[in-house]
Parts: structure tokens; sequence; C-alpha cells
């Protein structure tokens, strides 16, 4: 395994594969990242909370690239970013799990979008930061929604002057964090948002993706409305670094995210 730069080159190729288009994103927009290869296996460490704890973005079914990957950790925990089923489950012989959330992939299929607008649809600025942070489930990070809309475009709708439905991207570019005011909701905002900003995505030159969760089937159901197709599971979870487990190894066939 060795350390390796980003170029061109390498950006590309994390494009032309939907598994690997987290790993474009942190190299675009996250400050601070290193990458790992061996073969065709790469490995993204993003450093967070004041270098207490880690992202991780694998791209491998290799055990013993996992294995040298996660003794690069200098921390307590880790959190892994949208990994296969795979890392996952061979992970799980060796920590403790935080937390575990299971997501689709999603990419767009590159089809025309449909635009119907009944609203005013515009951007949403970083006045509304606190807002945006009251709406999302986790009350996500002032600091980190300012740095979204800094970096990326952003839509929502507008009655009366005022944001009742928005969405934005996530620093390393996946869609995310899209929320109607309870009372406007069922009115077709989200689509009119969501299609709005897949659009603004595309135009710029990116591929628009979104991590679903597996459960929520009202956000899977509306991706297709704009043109999102599934491509395959992707999971979230953090690991222990002071719980591991006796090492066990692993047999399975492989799954979507893996070579």
């Amino acid at each position: 395994m060795e350390k390796i730069s980003v170029s061109d080159k390498l950006l590309f190729k994390f494009r032309a594969e939907p598994q690997t288009l987290i790993f474009e994103g942190y190299c675009r927009f996250v400050s601070g990242v290193t990458l790992y290869n061996e073969g065709e296996d790469y490995a993204l460490l993003s450093p967070f909370n004041n270098g207490a704890s880690v992202h991780c973005c694998l791209y491998s079914a290799n055990t013993d690239f996992i294995d040298k990957v996660v003794n690069l950790f200098k921390c307590d925990t880790a959190e892994f970013c949208a990994v296969s089923p795979f890392v996952t489950e061979y992970l799980k012989t060796r920590f403790d799990f935080e937390w575990e959330t299971n997501c689709d992939l999603f990419v767009w299929n590159g089809k025309p979008l449909k635009r119907e607008p009944k609203c005013k649809i515009g951007t949403i600025g970083s006045d509304y930061a606190q807002t945006i942070s009251d709406g999302t489930h986790y009350h996500a990070d002032l600091d980190d929604i300012k740095k979204c809309l800094l970096l990326h475009p952003s839509a929502a709708a507008y009655v009366d002057g005022k944001p009742v439905c928005w969405c934005l991207l996530h620093q390393e570019g996946s869609l995310g964090m899209l929320y109607t005011v309870p009372e406007y909701r069922r009115r077709g905002y989200a689509l009119e948002v969501m299609t709005a900003l897949v659009q603004q995505v595309a135009e710029r030159g990116d591929v628009p993706f979104a991590y679903i969760v597996r459960d929520n089937v009202a956000s899977q159901n509306l991706a297709a409305k704009y043109n999102m197709e599934k491509v395959c599971r992707a999971d979230y979870f953090e690991i222990n670094l002071n719980g591991s487990k006796q090492n066990q190894s692993i047999a399975g066939e492989k799954l979507c995210g893996t070579k």
C-alpha cells in the first residue's frame, strides 16, 4: 500500500465509477485528505473534530488492504462513509460499532429533467444556516453548512419571500439535507427543489449523486422522479478502535461497491 497524490487522471477514474464518486468529491472539496492505493484498492482518510476522529472511504474487497488502512488510524474512533456491505461485515468481526446507517447510492441517469415550477425557486444563503441545521434530524454543524453553501449550488422554494423547502450538497458533493417546513408539505415543493438542484449540479459538469437511507421509502420514490437511479447499497458507521474483537476471516460473494 502506498500514499498517492491527487491527479486529473485519478479524479477521472473516480468519476467513472459510481461507487467512487465520493472519492472525487472529497479530493476536490475537502481539505487535508490523504489517499492510499494498492492495485485496484483505494482508501481516503479525512481528519475531523480537530483530528480526534477520521472519515474513511474504502473501495476494496481485500481484507488485507482493509486491515492496513485501519492500522493507519491514530484516533479512538473512525467513521466509514459510503462503503460496501463487504467492508461493513468484515469490520464487524474486528470492532464494536458505535452506530450504523445503511443507505442506497442513487446517481442521476443523464435523462432530461422536467420542471413545472409552482413557486419561486432560488438559492438559499448562509443567513439561513441555523434554519437548515434545525431541519436536519442530526442538527448539522453550522460551520459545515456555511462551507457547503459557499462551495456548492443550493435550491429552495420560496413562498412570501421565505424558504419553505430546500436542499443543498454536502461538502463532498452528495445531495442532502432536503427539508420541507411541515405546513408546506404535500404540495410538490420537494420535487421542484430537487429537480432544480440536480440540474444545477449537472450544468456545472458534475455527476449528481445521493445516499438515501434504505428505509426512507418516500425519499427513494421521490428520487426516481428527478431521474436518479439506485446503484447499490452504501453503508455509514463508526467503529470504536479501542474495542477490537478477535480477528476473524469471513467469506462472502462480491457485493455492489466492490470489484
